[in-house]
């Protein structure tokens, strides 16, 4: 957990990427790693990484980086993460793609979850309040631009104060799934240095 008290809902817990386990995935470690257990990724491409939120610098006492960080995104089919220098960090999810549970903490996430019993776990943990937490509901998702119905469910990120993980959940008719999940990047004590 970072040191800074700053938050985007009014919980007392925020998630953090040490508390993020895939059976037989890389979540944080070195690009050589990611290379000898997934392979080569499908695509790459490269890009800048700008310093955490400037009021968080000054509130926490963060030391950003002098300008953006060069970085490069490795995609595969079911997972997208961050390179910079020799660190990867997970940064995307598609649960539809694999068949592995997700844990975060002790919370079990599969791709039959659906969001009703997501909202039910996370609010018996105390990791969700109704009135404070934040939730939208969206035609265009970020990742695919399928213009499906999506729902998705911010919550707090240890790394980076300023920023949640995004749980993003089907909202049609028939599916009310989980489809992905978005981390973002460590700019704590993480690959961001």
């Amino acid at each position: 957990m970072s040191g800074c008290n700053i938050v985007a809902q009014n919980t007392d817990y925020s998630i953090s990427m040490t508390d993020v386990k895939i059976p037989g995935v890389i979540i944080i470690g070195s690009y050589n790693q990611l290379i000898e257990s997934q392979g080569l990724p499908n695509h790459k491409f490269n890009s800048t990484v700008n310093p955490i939120n400037e009021r968080c610098i000054n509130e926490c006492g963060y030391v950003s980086p002098a300008n953006v960080v060069q970085c490069e995104y490795l995609i595969y089919d079911a997972f997208e993460y961050l390179h910079v220098d020799d660190s990867v960090q997970l940064v995307f999810v598609d649960l539809r793609k694999i068949n592995l549970p997700i844990y975060i903490d002790d919370l079990e996430i599969v791709k039959s979850l659906n969001q009703n019993k997501f909202i039910s776990k996370i609010s018996k943990k105390g990791w969700w309040n109704d009135e404070c937490s934040e939730y939208k509901i969206g035609k265009i998702e970020s990742h695919y631009c399928t213009y499906i119905d999506v729902n998705c469910f911010h919550l707090d990120y240890a790394e980076d104060p300023y920023s949640s993980v995004i749980f993003t959940f089907y909202n049609t008719f028939f599916n009310k799934k989980i489809w992905w999940i978005e981390f973002p990047i460590m700019r704590i004590g993480g690959i961001i240095h």
